[in-house]
This record gives structure tokens, C-alpha cells and sequence, in this order.
């Protein structure tokens, strides 16, 4: 080796480390400039990843070890850079050159990345096919049809889905009503969208397990779990840069998103959660932005699931009628329908099917199936009810018929007073509201519902209500025994043997004639007999032993006498004996000394029941619509511990004076009750308190009697003078009724404290000019009213008179609903001063005043007139020539009806799109060809509601 060559063997790797040191700058400088390029190259592959995966695709391995790669030679070149900004103002050569060699070396492993990305095949597909799809397909068979009942959940499920508004959807029903099925179709029903990226179906049950529930996630997602790692956080990451649906089945219990890793649902991410579930409160908890309840199948879509089941022996003439009853014993339950329905299927002769029958209408678990497959899921949500209070109501529901309208204030009272928690609150009312909350949380479970919009009962459905009968009959092994043959239609009372052991009888609804047994009860608590409209007699030892009872209904039945036998009922403490109309004769009832509750209304009692100021604990006493000859009051005023005193429409009316007697019974809570007059009411204080103390009353004035509004009603009739004394009871009226009242000019002459006021009604009162006349009435004379009605006034001139109110009066400022019948000399309703008193108003009525003329008087509007204006109603109005003199707009209307307006030229404004428009708009054709219209385009959305007459 000459020289030369000597000299380029070493100076190859001197040069090399001289670069180092001298040009650090420039590599840095190219370090930068190559690294960025690199992230940009990362990035790209990363997008092409991410699109990829969510559609059934995996990461390859050499993709995902390279991406790992440069996010690692990113970091190190991160490091290099800071070292090198905090070391700028050093000029030590060491730590120069030791930088230097750094960048060297990161410059060569960008080159070998870089050389990666074109290796052939590798980086041309970044993904490849996974075993984890973007939807799993589920097997399911829903009743066909959109118009089904199933249909039509299905697709406001669907919708709801897609509201942008609606992050967690919860699907609430009783067990084997259909939820997962329903959320099967969901589920494959995004198999045909690109809505989401994944779709997750974790199936929960009873036993809430969070691990489990991250791992069946992760596992969805082809992810794996460290040992040491949070599955929540890598869950989180994931889940975040995804648009996934989560459904999740079967959940009993809440639990926290944010434990488990799931990204709360928003209108950022688009995500969505739906849940399904036995409990409405399951869902509110979870957060439900809606929940959807799913109802039972129609009697037609149960029979053709049922057929379907069953095969075409229900196509026979001799087994289809049995066939169709056995169907509707599923009462539209798809689980029961499907369990009943495999279990008949081939089954050719109809005395089996007359079993079944038999079976199934008795709530015995002979079907093939039944107790495995049906009661047994459905006692799971018994099951978890939360104590053994909530249980016992939920048992007791199983005594009505079925179908039967269950009135909760009944059910609540009963079951109450049987269970005993009475003693526990201060009260009628708090038990009464105890009672409530627990009836609440028995719908929350799914297991009892509200009867269509009767708020005030329930309804259990019937295969329910076979469960609770199953579960206290004497085949079962927990709980208190019922026998139960409500609605059956039967003749004669079950067999005396049948009695013994029982906690609860229900024979209610059947045509019993005569209980000519005596059964030894000794267990016996509840025996309901109502409704057996032809029972007429009761044995004389009927009620010997039954030592235990403390509930007997007898209402509605046809007893013309109670046995002396009733009397041995030393623990009874309700005694129903309302509609008894043939009942003419009762033991004296002194002796049952425990008796808290006694109706006697509409009962054909004449004689007031011997014995009543015995009964020292009786709480609430009924004996509306009775004809006793003779009333007691002084008697009835002097049971100290009545809460609730009915006394409504007797033939022998109390009149005020008598009424003032009542100012003793400090207990007293609720009272319903008609007076003769007014004459008499005490004006001092002391009955000012006592009555303001009543939490409920109804106090009808010569037999007005209207159905109850409110909690606190007035209804006078025909009373032309109002005494002094009288703002005792409407100082604390939440609604007051007048009726033909002559004396009455103007409501502002009223002596009454009408501030708590929330409906008024006043009707033939012919002395009317005026409602209000603002220049009589205080500040906030009517500040609550939130309803007038107006009917029959024949001399009504002007509803309001003396202008506007003050300004700072805050008189009518909740009132929401006006309406105005058959007040033939009104000729107008407001003056445009008034309008802006009634900004809340949401919807006027006015019928049949045959000289209105315009609605609203005057010639200017204040700005954003009506702004809650929903409903307006003009009919059989024939001088009617406009609403107001001035063009203006209702902004909110959504309801309108113009019915026979003939002069009439021009129909309101509205600002609301025609989709959110009903009603009707009926006249003359020549009528409605003579309107006078702003532009086409409303004349064309009126078009739409418009019938001819």
C-alpha cells in the first residue's frame, strides 16, 4: 500500500468525525428538513390505517413496526433538538461533537425507514382482511310489516338514532317483549350504511362485570390487553378516533362510561349508545337522551306469529277458534307467543288444546316451556325489585281482573293500610304519597304501566299478572298465598277448602248469587267480593273465622243486609260498602274498634250506622250521595282522628253554619263536601287557619257538582249575594266555579281573595257586563290564574274595561288559556293595550258569539304579540271581520280552526313551516274564494287545511 493509499484510510474516518463537529449545522439544518418529510410520509400511512380498520380490516405487522419506528426516531430527534437549544451558548468542542455524531447517526436510520417504504408489496395495501368486521350480523325475526307494532318501533328507533340530539337511546320493556330482537335489526340494519365506523353488541344480563365488558370491547376491536396496562385509557384512545354504535343488551344496573373507557356520546364524535332494559330508571341513570318503550304485539300480529309457530294445524276448522284464545292468553308477549306457540305445534287434537287453554288462563306452568322460558325470565325483574315492600305491591296488583283499570288512589290506600307502613308517616296524605313513589318504581321496572293517558290508573299485563299469580299460588315455595279468581264468571264461591291458608281472596267481577259457606280463614287478611252486582245474601256465620281480616271490599254488589257475623272483625280496618244500592241495614259498627277507613257512598242506606263515635281511629269517612234521614254532624265533626271527610250531594244538604262546626277536626286534610248556602261561614281567624291547613277540599254550593279541576275547588250555584266571610275559602281556592249566580255584575266586585287563583269558570251568570275592570281591582287580583273560561253570559259586553293594567300590576300574567262560549254581546275581546298582558297565553277559544266583530280593538300592536300563541279556535263567529285591524304575525302558532267566520277577509300570519300546522279551516266556497291573501305562498298553505262546508 503506497502512501496515498495510507493517507485516504485514515483520513476517511478522521473527515468523518471532523464533520461531526464542523458541519453539526448543516446536518442539523437537513436532520429538520428530512425528519418532516418522514412525519408527512407517517401521517399519510396512519389515515390509509385508520380508514381501513374500521371496515373489517387489520394493520399489517411490517405497517405497524414502521409507524412505531418513526414515531420512535421522532422522539429522538426531538430530544436532539432541545439539547441543542439549551446548549447554544455552549462552545464546548465534546459536547459539539457528540451532538454532531447524533444527527449523523438519526440521518442514517431516516434513510433506512425511507429505503423501507419501497420494498415491494408492503406498503401498497397498509391493510389486510381481519376477523373482526365492522358489523356482526345477528339472527333475528321480526313480524313483518312497517305498519306493525314492531314496525313502528323499529323505526323510531332508527330515527332516534339519527337525531343529532340523541347521544343514548334507552329500549325499555317488560322481559320477552322484544328489545333484542328489535336491536338485532338495528344492528344488521347497519350492515347496508356507512353510519358507523364499528358497531359493538355487548350482551350484559343481570350480573354487571366492567372487565368483562372491556375485554368483550376490546376483543371487538381486535385489540389485546397487557397485564399492567389500563384497559381504560387504551380503550378510550381507540374508541376516540372512532364512529361506533354500543349496544348494549340486557342491562340491570348502571355503570360509568368513563370507568370502562367509553367516550360519551356528543355531536362532535357522532357516536351513539343504546340500551336495552327492564328499567326506565336504569336508562335515566345511564344518561338516556330518550328512551322508547316497546309495547306488546296487536291481537293480529300475535296470531300470525303464533300461527307461524304452530304450523298449519291452527288452519283447522275444529282447532282455530281454541287456537286464536290460547294466542291471546300470550296477551301479545312475542316470548310466550314463540314459547306456546313451538310447545302446540303438531298438536292435532283439541282437547289439548282445551288443556292448554285451561292452563294458561289459570296461570299453571303446565305448557311445555312456560316456566322455564317465560316465568322464570320474568320473575328475574320480581327479582330485583328492591325490598320486599315493593314486592308485596306489585303481588297485590294480581288481585284486580284482567284489563282492569287498577285506580291507583284505591290500590295505594288498600295495600297501605294492610301492610301497615301507615303508622310510619304522620298521615293519609304521606302514606298516600309513599304509596305513590312505590307504584312509580314498579313502572320504572316495566311491570306495571299507565292505563293510555288516565294518570290516575294503572294496568298489568297479563302475563304479569300470571306471574305474581304463579308465584303466591300454592304450587310456589315463597311468599304470602293468594287465591285469585277475579273475572272468572263465576256462580258460586270456591270450595271452603280452598279458603284455608290464604293471605288474600279476590273474587272481584264474577255473578256470585249468595256466599252461603262459612270458611275457615285464619290467615286471611284482603277478601275483595266487588262487583258481583248479583250477590244478595251473606251467610250469617260468613265472617266467624277470619280473625286476621283487615281489608273487606263489598262495593258494587246487590246486599240488602250485613250479617251480625261482621262485627267479630275485631281487626278490621276497611270496610268498602260503596254502590250498594239495595243496602238497607248494617250491625252497629262500634265495635270494630280498629276501623280507619268507611265508604258509604251511593249506598241505599236511610239510617245513619249506629256506633260511628266509636270508632276513634277512623281516618277518612265517605258517605257522599247518601240519603240518611238525618245526619249526625256534631258526631262526625268529633272524630279527632278523621284526615278525609266526604259528604258530597246528600239528600239532606249541611248548610254554612253546620259547616263551621268543622273548624274542630284539626286532622283533618281533605274535604269534599255540598253545601245548602253559603249562610253562617265563620269570618274570624281561627277558621281561616283551620282551613288553609286542608291540603285538598271540594266545597259545592247548592249542587253544583262539577268533576274536580283542581285539589282546591269552589263551585257555587245561585248565589246572588256573597256573605262576609267568604275570601276564607277563596283566599286558598286553586279553582272556582259560578254558576247562575244573578247578583254577580263584575268579578273586580267580588269579595273574594281570588290571588291563589289558577282556573276560573263562570257560566249563566246573566247580571255579567264586565270580568274585569282594572280600575276596581288591587295589584295581582288574579296573578295565578292560569284558566278563564266564559260560557253563557248573555249580557257580557267587555271581558276587560279600564284600559291595560297598571304596569307593574302582575295581574293575568300566567293565564295560558282563554276560552269564550255563547256571550252573544261581545263584540270584541281585548284592546290592543291589554294584549301585552297576556304573553303566556297559549290558547284561545272563541264559539258563538254571534255580534264579535274583531278580536283585538285598537290600532297598534306592541312588538311580539301572543309569542306562546299555540291553538287558536274561532267558530260559528258570522259578524266576525277580522282578528285585528293591522297586519301581525303568531309566531308560535301550531293549531288553527276558522268554522263558519263568512266575513271573515283575511286568515292570520304564521311563521311556522305548514308541517307544524293542523287543524281546519271550513266555510263557504265562495267564502274562501273571496279571501284576500299577502303573497300565493300562504294562500297555498292554508290551502291544505282547508274543507268546504
Amino acid at each position: 500500500m503506497d502512501l496515498w493509499e495510507i493517507i485516504l484510510f485514515f483520513w476517511a474516518p478522521i473527515s468523518r468525525h471532523i464533520g461531526y463537529f464542523k458541519d453539526l449545522n448543516n446536518n442539523v439544518e437537513t436532520l429538520k428538513r428530512k425528519t418532516k418529510k418522514l412525519k408527512r410520509k407517517h401521517d399519510e400511512i396512519q389515515a390509509e390505517v385508520e380508514d381501513a380498520i374500521p371496515v373489517g380490516k387489520r394493520q399489517k405487522a411490517l405497517v405497524e413496526n414502521w409507524l412505531t419506528e418513526v414515531r420512535n426516531t421522532e422522539n429522538q430527534v426531538d430530544s436532539i433538538r432541545l439539547e441543542l437549544a439549551l446548549r447554544r451558548i455552549c462552545t464546548h468542542h465534546s459536547s459539539r461533537y457528540t451532538l454532531g455524531k447524533r444527527v449523523v447517526e438519526k440521518l442514517e436510520d431516516i434513510k433506512k425507514l425511507n429505503k423501507k417504504l419501497k420494498v415491494k408489496g408492503v406498503f401498497h395495501e397498509v391493510a389486510e382482511s381481519s376477523r373482526h368486521p365492522r358489523v356482526l350480523e345477528k339472527q333475528t325475526s321480526l313480524p313483518r310489516g312497517q305498519q306493525s307494532t314492531s314496525g313502528r318501533t323499529l323505526e323510531e328507533i332508527w330515527q332516534c338514532l339519527n337525531e343529532e340530539k340523541n347521544g343514548i337511546i334507552g329500549i325499555c320493556g317488560m322481559g320477552g317483549i322484544g328489545k333484542t330482537t328489535l336491536m338485532k335489526e338495528i344492528n344488521n340494519r347497519c350492515t347496508k350504511t356507512r353510519d358507523f365506523d364499528v358497531v359493538i353488541w355487548i350482551t350484559v344480563s343481570k350480573d354487571l362485570n366492567l372487565g368483562l365488558i372491556q375485554e368483550e370491547i376490546g376483543n371487538r376491536l381486535g385489540m389485546k390487553f397487557d397485564g399492567n396496562e389500563d384497559k381504560g385509557d387504551k380503550l378510550f384512545a381507540r374508541l376516540k378516533n372512532l364512529r361506533y354504535l354500543l349496544i348494549l343488551d340486557d342491562l340491570w344496573d348502571s355503570f360509568s362510561l368513563v370507568q370502562v373507557g367509553i367516550p360519551k356520546p356528543d355531536k362532535q364524535n357522532r357516536c351513539k349508545i343504546a340500551i336495552t332494559s327492564r328499567s326506565v330508571t336504569v336508562c335515566n341513570a345511564m344518561g338516556a337522551d330518550k328512551s322508547i318503550k316497546v309495547r306488546a304485539l296487536t291481537p293480529e300480529e300475535a296470531w300470525n306469529l303464533f300461527s307461524e309457530r304452530c304450523g298449519d294445524v291452527v288452519l283447522s276448522s275444529e282447532i282455530r277458534p281454541v287456537a286464536e284464545d290460547v294466542a291471546k292468553e300470550c296477551s301479545g308477549l312475542p316470548l310466550a307467543i314463540k314459547t306456546v306457540g313451538r310447545a302446540m305445534c303438531g298438536k292435532d287434537k283439541k282437547e289439548v288444546w282445551r288443556n292448554a287453554l285451561r292452563a294458561l288462563k289459570g296461570a299453571s306452568p303446565e305448557v311445555p316451556g312456560m316456566e322455564r322460558e317465560v316465568f322464570l325470565p320474568l320473575k328475574l325483574s320480581y327479582d330485583c325489585l328492591e325490598n320486599d315492600r315493593i314486592k308485596s305491591c306489585f303481588l297485590y296488583c294480581s288481585l284486580f281482573p284482567e284489563d282492569y283499570h287498577i285506580p291507583i288512589d284505591g290500590l295505594v290506600r288498600y295495600w297501605a293500610m294492610e301492610e301497615g307502613f301507615i303508622e310510619n308517616v304522620n298521615n293519609l296524605e304521606e302514606a298516600s304519597n309513599k304509596g305513590h313513589d312505590i307504584i312509580e318504581r314498579i313502572k320504572d321496572a316495566c311491570l306495571l304501566e299507565d292505563w293510555s293517558q288516565i294518570s290516575k290508573f294503572v294496568r298489568m299485563h297479563d302475563l304479569l299478572r300470571d306471574l305474581a299469580i304463579w308465584i303466591t299460588s300454592s304450587s310456589s315455595m315463597e311468599g304470602s298465598k293468594f287465591l285469585v279468581k277475579a273475572g272468572e264468571g263465576l256462580v258460586q264461591p270456591p270450595e271452603e277448602n280452598m279458603w284455608r291458608g290464604v293471605v288474600r281472596i279476590s273474587l272481584i267481577r264474577n255473578k256470585i248469587e249468595h256466599l252461603k259457606i262459612s270458611p275457615a280463614c285464619p290467615n286471611l287478611i284482603s277478601l275483595f267480593l266487588n262487583e258481583n252486582y248479583q250477590l244478595r245474601t251473606i251467610h250469617s256465620n260468613f265472617f266467624e273465622l277470619m280473625p286476621k281480616l283487615q281489608i273487606l271490599d263489598l262495593s258494587s254488589t246487590g246486599i240488602e243486609s250485613l250479617p251480625m257475623s261482621l262485627l267479630q272483625l275485631v281487626n278490621l280496618r276497611v270496610l268498602i260498602l260503596s254502590s250498594c244500592r239495595d243496602l238497607v241495614e248494617v250491625p252497629p259498627l262500634g265495635e270494630l274498634k280498629e276501623l280507619q277507613i268507611l265508604d258509604l257512598s251511593y249506598s241505599g242506606l236511610k239510617n245513619f250506622p249506629q256506633g260511628i263515635e266509636s270508632l276513634v281511629k277512623l281516618k277518612r269517612l265517605d258517605i257522599s250521595e247518601t240519603s240518611f234521614t238525618a245526619i249526625p254532624y256534631t258526631m262526625i265533626y268529633g272524630l279527632t282522628s278523621l284526615e278525609e271527610v266526604s259528604m258530597m250531594d246528600l239528600k239532606e244538604n249541611v248548610d254554612g253554619a253546620t259547616f263551621s262546626e268543622a273548624v274542630n277536626m284539626k286532622r283533618l286534610r281533605s274535604l269534599r263536601i255540598s253545601l245548602s248556602s253559603l249562610n253562617g261561614f265563620i269570618a274570624h281567624d281561627m277558621f281561616h287557619r283551620w282551613f288553609s291547613g286542608l291540603t285538598s277540599f271540594l266545597v259545592d254550593v247548592n249542587k253544583r257538582f262539577f268533576r274536580q279541576l283542581s285539589n282546591k275547588q269552589i263551585s257555587i250555584c245561585e248565589c246572588d249575594k256573597f256573605p262576609c266571610g267568604i275570601e276564607g275559602l277563596t283566599k286558598h281556592a286553586f279553582s272556582l266555579d259560578l254558576y247562575k249566580s244573578k247578583g254577580l255584575t263584575s268579578l273586580s266586585k267580588f269579595q273574594g281573595d281570588l290571588k291563589s287563583l289558577r282556573k276560573l269558570r263562570v257560566s249563566e251568570c246573566s247580571g255579567v257586563e264586565c270580568f274585569i275592570d282594572w280600575r276596581e281591582v288591587g295589584d295581582g287580583a288574579f296573578q295565578c290564574l292560569q284558566r278563564l273560561d266564559l260560557y253563557h253570559l248573555p249580557n257580557l259586553e267587555k271581558v276587560f274595561d279600564g284600559g291595560a293594567p297598571p304596569p307593574l300590576n302582575t295581574s293575568l300574567q300566567n293565564l295560558r288559556i282563554i276560552r269564550v262560549f255563547n256571550c252573544e254581546k261581545l263584540s270584541s275581546l281585548f284592546s290592543s293595550s291589554m294584549v301585552e298582558q297576556l304573553h303566556q297565553l297559549e290558547e284561545l277559544e272563541i264559539i258563538q258569539c254571534i255580534q264579535m266583530k274583531e278580536i283585538i280593538e285598537g290600532d297598534k300592536l306592541p312588538h311580539n304579540s301572543f309569542p306562546k300563541l299555540r291553538i287558536l279556535e274561532l267558530d260559528r263567529l258570522p259578524e266576525l271581520e277580522s282578528i285585528f285591524s293591522q297586519r301581525f304575525m303568531f309566531i308560535s302558532l301550531e293549531d288553527m280552526k276558522v268554522i263558519s267566520c263568512p266575513k271573515l277577509k283575511k286568515l292570520p300570519l304564521f311563521s311556522s313551516s305548514i308541517h307544524e300546522i293542523k287543524g281546519v279551516i271550513e266555510g263557504e266556497r265562495e267564502w274562501w274564494e273571496g279571501l284576500e291573501w299577502e303573497d300565493e305562498k300562504a294562500k297555498s298553505l292554508y290551502t291544505r287545511i282547508y274543507k268546504a262546508s
